[in-house]
């Protein structure tokens, strides 16, 4: 992780043989710190352990010379114990110290809030400010709203209960978080859908009481039970950098990847079938309390006549607002979307190459004849 003047590097502070023979180790995190304000040099400035395991990037920050980091504690379950503690998380603030006698530079807790979602992990986190948010998931997605202004003692502020998991929090304000994950599995409101992909907007103008604003399910509606689309998936719930919000017009660009396995009886009774593909980029207007499909960019036909769609990335993975353009990047091919009008201005096809797979002596391997002959 880095601000504009700190640098933060974590590792697992174990190896496979942490726990041999000691039922009172914890999982811990090694957090090294480092000042580039000045960017002709990098100075060590100190490093710290904490209890548990980091998500990701956004588990950790910098604000006012405080290091701000999430952690969870029981992820690796114990099950060599017989009672193990269950799961938990907490959001711990660290300052630097320089031993006055020694000079040794070190990161030392200033203040913690812990035992938040017992029995549950951390699925997303996200700093901003004095604020920290998590969600937390084992049968049912609660939002944490966190008070770090007083960063020697963070609170926990409110809590919300919703059905599904937000996979990535960002912020639109200080009154409004945009998030991406999956929607519940049942009526009921517990477990997971992993073939959904879902937006949601919260309402944290009272940071004691968030609550959802709007929720919008980005995947295909199934409408016929026998050829139904069956799976989706958006490389924006777990790579940030596929998630494209341009604050400017308001709007949001996400990929979804989708495909249907669709049949028939001809006439004489014979079966027959085929996968429909999708590989589309979903644009969504996005205002502080609604979310609402504004068009979509769609790569398919970049792909009607691949095969083996199983094993080849067939989703558009990245995207890119420029003026009244949205750019769309596949492996397959590139286009360009007016916004406006929807309407695809240009385009280019790009030529994919088969990987050539060790032993792999087909006619597809390039010889050197044909090597010669592009030369």
């Amino acid at each position: 992780y880095a601000s504009q003047d700190q640098l933060i590097l974590s590792e697992n502070a174990w190896d496979w043989w942490w726990f041999w023979g000691d039922d009172e180790s914890q999982e811990s995190t090694n957090l090294h710190t480092f000042d580039i304000s000045n960017p002709k040099e990098t100075v060590y400035t100190g490093s710290g352990r904490v209890d548990g395991t980091i998500l990701n990037q956004f588990s950790l920050s910098e604000y006012q010379g405080i290091i701000r980091v999430a952690t969870t504690e029981g992820q690796w379950g114990r099950w060599w114990m017989e009672n193990p503690e269950p799961m938990s998380s907490s959001v711990i603030t660290l300052i630097h110290r320089v031993d006055s006698n020694t000079g040794e530079m070190s990161l030392e807790q200033l203040g913690i809030v812990d035992g938040i979602a017992p029995e549950e992990r951390i699925w997303s986190a996200r700093f901003d400010g004095d604020r920290a948010y998590l969600v937390t998931f084992r049968q049912i997605d609660p939002l944490w709203v966190i008070d770090l202004s007083n960063p020697a003692q963070p609170i926990i502020l409110g809590e919300l209960e919703i059905p599904g998991v937000s996979t990535y929090i960002h912020p639109l304000s200080k009154d409004a978080l945009l998030t991406i994950g999956m929607g519940p599995a049942g009526e009921d409101g517990f477990g997971l859908d992993w073939s959904s992909t879902r937006l949601s907007i919260f309402d944290i103008s009272d940071p004691t009481a968030p609550n959802v604003s709007s929720i919008l399910s980005v995947s295909p509606v199934q409408t016929d039970e026998s050829n139904s689309w069956v799976w989706s998936y958006s490389e924006a719930s777990y790579e940030h950098k596929a998630f494209q919000y341009w604050a400017p017009k308001g709007m949001l660009a996400v990929p979804l990847n989708t495909y249907r396995y669709d049949y028939y009886y001809d006439d004489e009774g014979r079966y027959h079938y085929n996968y429909d593909w999708v590989s589309k980029l979903m644009i969504v207007n996005v205002t502080e309390d609604s979310l609402e499909i504004h068009g979509e960019v769609d790569h398919s036909r970049f792909y009607e006549t691949e095969e083996n769609h199983w094993w080849s990335s067939y989703n558009i993975r990245r995207s890119i607002f420029m003026g009244d353009y949205i750019y769309a990047i596949s492996h397959a091919g590139v286009t360009v979307t007016h916004l406006d009008s929807l309407e695809e201005v240009d385009s280019v096809q790009l030529v994919t190459i088969e990987p050539h797979y060790y032993g792999d002596n087909s006619d597809s391997a390039e010889t050197e004849e044909d090597s010669k002959s592009e030369e």
